[in-house]
């Protein structure tokens, strides 16, 4: 039997789980519409707002600012591969640029748009304290006519 390194199987793992969350949410979008998507995302904002203490734990992070929340994505983007930075980090605004990422090619563009940016929303929620926090995703790589970066904008509204 063949021995692959680990990054060589975390590269494949993840070329597949792309593939295939991408071809459940076009199922999705095809026979239940936007709706059920919001729902999704509805979820995954809950699920990263209750695991926003354990992030910041790992990441080492005490404060409760967007600093702490641009961290603990830069976190998860270089798990999914994802290459970026920061333009700004205000107390009421942050905005990321990225460049590249491998999972955008497998996505439509709503993965992004909104189940992505409603797991931000949920991090900005659960290391602030502020609900008034929200992300959009006004340019997005993914999908069928790609941008040319995800920018990425969480603010208090």
């Amino acid at each position: 039997m063949h021995e692959y390194t680990d990054a060589f199987k975390w590269e494949r793992s993840r070329a597949a789980l792309s593939m295939l969350l991408g071809s459940t949410v076009y199922s999705i979008i095809e026979n239940y519409g936007m709706e059920a998507l919001d729902k999704i995302a509805q979820k995954w904002l809950q699920n990263n707002q209750k695991a926003a203490p354990q992030l910041m734990k790992i990441n080492n992070l005490t404060e409760k600012t967007l600093e702490s929340v641009s961290k603990i994505i830069n976190f998860t983007d270089t798990i999914y591969g994802v290459d970026g930075e920061w333009t700004e980090i205000t107390p009421d605004r942050a905005v990321k640029i990225e460049k590249s990422c491998p999972l955008a090619k497998q996505f439509p563009r709503e993965i992004c748009t909104k189940m992505f940016a409603g797991s931000m929303t949920g991090i900005a929620r659960g290391v602030t304290g502020d609900e008034r926090f929200v992300c959009k995703m006004p340019k997005c790589l993914a999908g069928k006519d790609p941008d040319d970066c995800c920018e990425i904008i969480i603010e208090r509204e």
